[in-house]
This record gives structure tokens, sequence and C-alpha cells, in this order.
């Protein structure tokens, strides 16, 4: 029997029924969850403040290991390329796991070579993300993407919550030459688990010319297209990016809140809020359109913002503040992930590499909002960090009322 016109041409056809389930992502994602949670959503930010970094300095450091999540569309196509997509997984997970555990030797004797370990890290995080990104759109059905994820962003937020809070939890009371390794070994032991997957063999295309002017064929189709262009431009938005998850432990001296309260507030319980955010982000109807619904789940994060921002500077609100704002930040990044997988489509040659571009896309507002609220943070205060954030997330709704004023004119 001839092969189909689409294999011939190296084609990874959407498959017509869930090839895995989509809760395993849960797991699939841990590696990931767990390196960026540490690094950019909290653990990391709150040892530099006790090693003696300020507030500002922090933020800085934050947003350069941001960059990697902005540009890493460039060294994607890799994921898609020469081995299964497992492989570069198991891969990655195992390069991120060492540049954890040798960051965080670091961060004791000198924070800034702390900094840059964790930057190096997250070249090899961010091809995780690409590596489950194609697997998701090669191994699930499109009438199960928003359910993976769903799981996919519970792992992300809520175990890369919870993870990093119980990191964060042994370097408050073991030696680092203890804590960094088991933290690398946090990573690696749920990284197995995708070698566990029956993953599409690859369609191998005619040469590797060839692969890539179809490549380009396919972005031209997913980036250029009209029916995408406001979905893009809401992805380069501020609301839902989620930069104050990052800041919240370094201002928690500011509101006279413990690190073991850290751990228990913006870890292990703010973990499960943020996943039972996402997983109540995949109960958003299908037919409910996903650039409405996160341009309005970004607006509602600005509440829990302003309320930190403005209200006394103590446990209690600290602690009511970010519950609220992590539920919320969870429910939105759900709706993100729905929106660029719907983006994305079928996977073709350059799944991992579209997913990663509309990824990187997303994490963009958390860099630039991130050094943002640090220079706020610099000139006004403690407060300007929430306050910067909740106005941010009021950007998109000005855009959806002109989007729906253009297609009103167009339809008339």
């Amino acid at each position: 029997m001839n092969a189909s016109p689409a294999v011939e041409a190296g084609v990874d056809l959407p498959p017509p029924r869930n090839l895995v389930a989509p809760h395993r992502f849960l797991w699939i994602v841990l590696p990931y969850a767990i390196y960026i949670g540490f690094t950019t959503n909290g653990g990391a930010s709150y040892l530099m403040r006790q090693v003696g970094m300020p507030v500002d300095q922090v933020a800085n450091a934050i947003a350069l290991l941001g960059i990697p999540s902005s540009i890493y569309f460039l060294w994607s196509p890799l994921a898609d390329l020469w081995m299964p997509r497992r492989w570069w997984h198991l891969i990655c997970t195992i390069g991120a796991a060492g540049a954890l555990a040798l960051g965080s030797l670091a961060l004791y004797r000198n924070a800034q070579a702390a900094v840059w370990l964790y930057f190096f890290g997250m070249v090899f995080c961010m091809l995780i993300s690409s590596a489950y990104g194609g697997l998701i759109s090669a191994m699930v059905a499109e009438g199960s993407r928003t359910r993976a994820a769903a799981w996919s962003q519970a792992s992300n937020l809520g175990a890369g919550a919870i993870g990093p809070g119980v990191i964060l939890y042994l370097a408050l009371h073991l030696r680092a030459s203890l804590w960094a390794p088991i933290a690398a070994a946090f990573m690696i032991l749920p990284g197995l688990v995708v070698l566990t997957l029956r993953e599409p063999t690859h369609a191998k295309s005619p040469g590797f010319g060839a692969h890539f002017r179809k490549v380009a064929h396919e972005l031209r189709q997913t980036c250029a297209a009209r029916k995408n262009l406001f979905g893009v431009i809401l992805l380069l938005a501020p609301p839902g990016a989620g930069a104050l998850i990052g800041l919240l432990p370094a201002l928690a001296p500011d509101y006279h809140v413990s690190g073991s309260s850290v751990v228990w507030i913006n870890g292990i319980g703010g973990g499960l809020l943020m996943a039972a955010g996402c997983l109540a982000g995949g109960w958003v109807p299908a037919r409910f359109d996903r650039r409405i619904a996160y341009g309005v789940a970004g607006a509602v994060v600005a509440i829990p913002a302003f309320f930190i921002a403005f209200a006394p500077a103590n446990r209690a609100n600290y602690m009511v503040g970010t519950i609220i704002y992590l539920f919320a930040i969870g429910l939105t990044s759900t709706i993100c992930m729905g929106l660029v997988l719907d983006i994305v489509g079928a996977v073709g040659h350059s799944g991992s590499l579209r997913y990663s571009i509309l990824m990187a896309l997303s994490y963009v507002p958390i860099s630039y909002m991130t050094w943002i609220e640090g220079r706020a943070a610099h000139r006004w205060g403690f407060r300007a960090v929430s306050a910067a954030e909740a106005i941010s997330c009021l950007f998109d709704l000005p855009l959806i009322f002109l989007w729906f004023w253009i297609r009103r004119q167009e339809r008339a």
C-alpha cells in the first residue's frame, strides 16, 4: 500500500483519537515546572534576598532569567529533529537539573554566578517545553487539547509551586550540599515518565532544506494568518503574565511574612490553588472564544493585585491577596495555553517550533513586567510592584472592545 501524500511529505497528522491520556501531562510537565517555578517564580528570589540582594536587583535577576523563555524559539526546532521528542525531553531535563544543583551550590558564595548558572539551565528548561508542546500536538486529539492544557498548566503552576516550595523548605533547614542534589532529583525522577510514551514515529522529510521550507510555510500560515493576529497580540500584552508570582516571596519581608510562611503560602498551599485554577480553566466551554476568555481572565487578576497594593502591609492581607492572585493566574494560564494550542492546530513539520514561538510570545510580558515592577519598586517602594501589575492587567479590555468594533465594521 502506498503511503499517503501527507506522510510522503513528512507531515505528522493530528491524531483522530488520544494516543495518551491528557492527565499524563501532569507528570511530563513536572521537570519544567519545578525548574522554572524555583528559579523565576519565588524560591530563588527569596534566597537571593536572604543572601543580601535588594529587591530591585532581585527583580533584575528574575528578568534576566526570563530572557530564554522569550527567545527559545531560536533553538526549539531541535525538538522536531533527529530524535523522538521524548528523548529531547529527558536529555534537557538532566541538563536543567544539573544547572539547578550547581547554581544552588554557588548561591551562598557568589550570587551573580548562581544567576548565570540558573540562566544556562533555563536554556535546557525551555527545550523541555518545546518537546512536551510537540507531544501534545502529536498525541492528543484536537477535542481533548483543552483538557491536556489544563493538566499541563496544573503541573506548570500548581506542582511548579509545590515542588519549589518543598525545595525552599529544605533550603531553609539543610546545607546546600544536601538540598541542591535533592532538588535535581525532584526534576529527574518524574522526567523518566516521558519514556513510557509510545510517541508516533516522525515522518521524515525529503531533505533538510525541504523540511525547513515546509516549516517556513507552516509558520507563515500560523503566525501571519489574519484570524490568528488578534490572539498573537493578546499573548504579547501584559494581562495574565503573572510576573508578580516571582516577586511575591521577595515582598514577604515587607509584609512581615516569615520564610516558613512563604513555603506554605507561595509554595505548597499556593501551588494547590494554582492547580485548582488551572483545572477550573479546563471547564471553560470549547465554543467560548479563547481570545475573549483570555482577556477577561487577565482583567480578573487585577482584583487581588490591587488588594495587595493598597491593603495594610500585614501577614493576613498578604495571605489573602496571594491566594486569590495565584488561583486567578492558574485559571488564566490554562486559557492562555488553550489559545496557543488553538493557533498551532495540527503538529505538521513544526509543531514544537510553532508551539514554542507562541509560548515565547506569552513569556515576553513576564520579562518586561518583571523589569517594570522592579523599576517601580526602586522609585516608589514595595507597594508599587503589585500596583504596576494591577494596572497592567486592565490592558486587554480596550483591545477586546476595539476588536469587537473592527468586526462590527467589517460586517456592516
